[in-house]
């Protein structure tokens, strides 16, 4: 049985870090542009500049060095090793080392490094704590604004990642997107507004199968009606796939649900704020009803069974909340029907308390400037994508990203102005592999349209055999 909340990522995408710049893009385009991790769309634009720089030669060496020096003898090239490993290899002439920053309120925003092709890349940059203070406590950050302005359509996301020393002074996190222009040489700005340190706890302190022992009327209890199980309420224009989902969803909405009732057990020890209201059985599963009462400082992470004897990994199938009386309450569900199946699980969960607020604005602006490395291949033949034709004009390869430029067939686009590229698109190597693709873009207007795949590991372009199109097959020739 497929999970709810794989059912809930197919209809949107909710991460926080996703921003979307875009052209005329339809709701299932922004929702797919990256996947991941990845919340809020928001439209930027930047008009960048064309200039040209004449260096002397020294300089121009110096700049090509530099990078390559980065990666030689330590420092960034331990951040570029732990995203791709050995596959580091084939990016090595595909960066610049920017540096560029700027400080506020004790904080240093410094955007350090970038790599990239034409359309695709990925930029390092850190939070430096310039009075000396560590984020070793800080296990997640939070931005109350980030955004990055370019030209045109395309979208990110970043997440953070352990730099060398984590008693340090500083946060290190890396950026990667895509973008419909042309990328690089192009002047690009990083913004954010406030940010939140968080600390999270594990805790495997309650004992479910033990308390239910010794308190048999919490196993079979009076039930409540749902009440937050309302009528489908079905958009006459969603599709077929849409609607099934749907009414899949609906379908596993319980019914019944355990009352409220009061706190049983604290979450965490001195700590009255977030505590288990009430556990039992309804409808066959194992539920869970958490509240809190200091949303502001504190919030609830994962809560799962773990298998006594293998470490299975037992996550819940639904849940869902609902306030009262300025308490909010998370209800989880377990497919665990009973007693007898309790006893082989114990429950683990995390706590994410709120450590630390800095308030500020930080804006860097800096340039792409880097090797590109891309090869465009002229193709001009005809495609057939979910019932559409196009022409595909030409594709751009990379180490890291493979862009495919459509012209669409007017009068298709006339009668349905929705474009679906959802792995239509496709990168097949020698040995017979496909390509791990970890996000996927698309833009379109009356009448082009943009493919962009960002690579999971940056690959060697000299392996690959074909590009799939829709029905079409590209034969990539790399003598």
């Amino acid at each position: 049985m497929r999970k709810i909340h794989e059912l809930l990522d197919d209809l949107d995408i909710q991460n926080i870090n996703i921003r979307v710049n875009e052209e005329n893009m339809t709701k299932e385009e922004k929702s797919r542009i990256i996947e991941q991790t990845l919340n809020k769309a928001r439209l930027t634009n930047n008009k960048a500049k064309n200039k040209r720089f004449i260096l002397p030669l020294a300089a121009t060496l110096t700049l090509m060095l530099s990078f390559a020096v980065v990666f030689a003898q330590g420092g960034l090239s331990n951040i570029y090793n732990s995203i791709f490993g050995e596959n580091i290899k084939y990016i090595n002439d595909m960066g610049t080392v920017i540096d560029e920053s700027y400080s506020e309120n004790g904080i240093k925003f410094n955007v350090a490094s970038m790599v990239g092709d034409e359309n695709s890349f990925y930029i390092v940059f850190e939070l430096i704590k310039e009075n000396g203070d560590s984020f070793k406590e800080s296990d997640y950050i939070y931005f109350e604004d980030f955004h990055l302005n370019f030209s045109g359509s395309g979208g990110y996301t970043w997440y953070e990642i352990e730099d060398d020393n984590e008693n340090d002074n500083k946060a290190t996190f890396i950026l990667s997107g895509n973008t419909e222009k042309k990328t690089v040489g192009d002047k690009l700005t990083l913004q954010m507004k406030d940010f939140v340190e968080y600390n999270i706890k594990e805790y495997n302190n309650f004992d479910v199968y033990e308390f239910l022992s010794n308190n048999n009327e919490f196993i079979n209890q009076d039930l409540e009606d749902n009440i937050q199980k309302l009528p489908i309420d079905i958009n006459e224009n969603a599709s077929q796939e849409e609607i099934d989902k749907i009414n899949e969803i609906y379908n596993q909405t319980p019914d019944k649900i355990l009352p409220i009732k009061s706190s049983i057990f604290s979450i965490e020890e001195g700590n009255d704020e977030i505590y288990i209201d009430n556990i039992g059985f309804a409808e066959d599963k194992l539920c869970i009803r958490l509240a809190m009462t200091d949303s502001e400082n504190y919030s609830f992470g994962d809560l799962l069974f773990v298998n006594k004897n293998n470490k299975e990994e037992k996550f819940c199938e639904y849940s869902f909340t609902e306030e009262k009386e300025e308490v909010e309450y998370l209800y989880y569900i377990f497919d665990i029907k009973d007693m007898e199946e309790l006893k082989n699980y114990e429950l683990k969960y995390n706590m994410i308390n709120k450590i630390n607020t800095i308030k500020g604005e930080w804006t860097v602006t800096f340039k792409a400037d880097y090797k590109n490395t891309t090869d465009t291949i002229y193709v001009n033949k005809k495609v057939k994508i979910q019932d559409k034709r196009y022409t595909v004009k030409n594709i751009k390869l990379s180490p890291i990203s493979l862009n495919v430029k459509l012209i669409n067939n007017l009068l298709d686009y006339k009668e349905d102005a929705n474009h679906d590229f959802f792995d239509e698109v496709s990168v097949v190597m020698k040995d017979g592999s496909l390509v791990e693709v970890s996000s996927r873009g698309s833009s379109t207007n009356s009448l082009t349209s943009t493919i962009n795949l960002l690579f999971n590991q940056p690959i060697d372009i000299k392996q690959i055999d074909i590009v799939k199109i829709g029905d079409l097959e590209i034969q990539i020739d790399n003598k």
